[in-house]
């Protein structure tokens, strides 16, 4: 218990310590000193420790090393990332960097490890919502990523349903058209992959429209998309017109350039089915110069140094994991030493804090002694008088049935005085039904005395019950037959069969119910 209570008020301690306001950071340090230039900024921000901003950068870096071509350095700056954003726990960072994993791994061919990403970026999306979050634009997002993804497995349905699923969640200016155009350049490519043209040309057409309007880069797939489409319909002028469109705005845009290659191979084969020979070279020439300085990246042999690149950052990963502890440990254990000055100013007040929790403990354990040694006393006074109770109440059955013994031998007596002498025999009973009036008051006072709460208790569960009604519930409660109770009452058998039939009644009891058990449970 002495250990606990140390912890606690040492933890209380460090808590307040803590608000000691530390010196300037790295960061401001270097921004007063004019040093903000773009070559230092991941000097300054790993010597400002600014995680979030730190992970930006990566994704900033990876993201331009990715539109470049340069996929093993956008992986590294994603592994750098992804090895932050774990130590620190941030979910809508992880969310972001496993999405741009799943890319890369797409493009290297390896279908099933992106989809796994693309999973493990969705379920960061919903664990990191809270309500300043967006949360249609976000899980839209991770719903149309994975649905692409999908579809480059060539696993259509699945595709599908996950478009259908981020439709549910796209951007609010979206709501009231006709579609969301990414969802609909994304459904126009899924049919034209399954050779349903007509219904692929009219969701591409609408796509591109919309994007058109907007002025989105992402146009740039519309237009590949429908160059292919217009290829297999036989109709190259269009499709020249729409792969020219997208080789523009990758020039103006500087996005999505990993599908130049294929665009400038499609465009040569087109210009030499056309004769113009020249026009077609010039494409193939800029297609093959492309292809080679990205060194063949979706070669089996790159595919399997991506692997083991991967391996090495796991092991890189755990290694900066561990480095990151220690300096969390170092920078902790600094900042104990600079605090035991003030640690000690505060041994005093936890000495007197000691002092009243155990004062407190003890009488706590004080009062619990004597609230058990009343609750002892009290139950013992409970007994006690459960006990007399049921002694007196068998006394006064006694009583009763002494009574009525007694009764029975006035009633003979009665009938000899009736035979002999009819004169005297009204004037004796009209005496000996007086006397026993007394009685059965006398019985009633005795009763009332041993069964305190009884007729309270009866009156308030059954308040149409008559003083006679009662009379013959305390008789019930003591468990007298009819004819004893006949004979207490000096009524006939009959009345008292009538007057527990009207009982049962008032007291709304069933057939099946037991009016003897009733009453004995009140």
């Amino acid at each position: 218990m002495i250990k606990k209570y140390r912890i606690s008020f040492l933890s209380i301690v460090f808590t307040i310590l803590c608000w000691i306001p530390s010196s300037l950071s790295a960061q401001e340090k270097i921004k007063k000193e004019n040093k903000w230039e773009p070559e230092n900024k991941e000097m300054i921000l790993l010597q400002s420790k600014d995680t979030i901003a730190l992970i930006d950068l990566y994704l900033e870096y990876s993201n331009e090393d990715k539109n470049n071509g340069q996929y093993t350095d956008a992986y590294e700056h994603l592994w750098n990332a992804m090895v932050l954003a774990d130590a620190a726990q941030i979910d809508s960072k992880q969310s972001i960097i496993h999405d741009e994993l799943g890319v890369l791994y797409s493009i290297y061919g390896q279908e099933d490890e992106a989809i796994k990403h693309k999973n493990i970026a969705l379920a960061f999306v919903k664990t990191s919502l809270n309500k300043t979050d967006d949360l249609n634009v976000r899980l839209g997002k991770a719903y149309f990523s994975l649905a692409v993804q999908y579809r480059k497995a060539k696993r259509f349905d699945q595709a599908m349903v996950y478009l259908d699923s981020c439709g549910m969640y796209g951007a609010q200016k979206y709501v009231n058209s006709k579609g969301n155009p990414y969802i609909n350049t994304e459904k126009g490519t899924i049919y034209f992959l399954q050779n349903k043209l007509e219904l692929a040309e009219k969701y591409l057409l609408k796509a591109k429209e919309d994007l058109e309007n907007e002025k989105k880069h992402f146009t740039i797939i519309v237009y590949a998309v429908l160059g292919d489409l217009y290829v297999a319909k036989k109709t190259p002028s269009k499709a020249v017109y729409y792969y020219e469109k997208s080789l523009f705005d990758m020039e103006l845009y500087k996005s999505h350039t990993d599908f130049k290659t294929d665009v400038l191979r499609k465009l040569a084969t087109l210009y030499k089915d056309k004769n113009q020979v020249k026009v077609a070279y010039k494409y193939l020439e800029s297609s093959t110069k492309i292809a080679d300085s990205l060194f063949s990246i979706r070669s089996t042999n790159n595919s399997k140094m991506f692997e083991i690149k991967n391996k090495y950052q796991e092991t890189i990963a755990e290694k900066n994991k561990e480095i990151l502890s220690q300096e969390l440990n170092l920078a902790k254990k600094n900042k104990i030493q600079i605090q035991l000055v003030f640690v000690l100013c505060l041994i005093f007040v936890v000495c007197v804090l000691f002092t009243l929790v155990f004062s407190h403990k003890a009488k706590v354990k004080r009062l619990q002694l004597e609230k058990q040694q009343v609750l002892i006393q009290e139950k013992h006074s409970k007994e006690k008088y459960e006990l007399m109770s049921e002694t007196k109440s068998k006394e006064l059955t006694v009583s009763a049935l002494q009574l009525i013994e007694k009764d029975k031998k006035i009633e003979s007596l009665l009938g000899l005085i009736k035979e002999h002498s009819p004169d005297d025999y009204v004037k004796v009973k009209q005496q000996i039904n007086s006397e026993n009036k007394d009685l059965w008051q006398s019985f009633n006072l005795r009763f009332t005395e041993v069964n305190v709460d009884f007729y309270k208790r009866l009156r308030l569960q059954h308040d149409s019950l008559t003083p006679t009604d009662e009379k013959h519930c305390a008789l019930i409660k003591l468990k007298f037959d009819s004819k004893e109770m006949a004979r207490l009452l000096n009524i006939s058998v009959s009345s008292v069969h009538i007057s527990r039939h009207r009982i049962r009644k008032k007291m709304g009891l069933e057939r099946g119910d037991d009016l003897s058990n009733y009453i004995a449970s009140i």
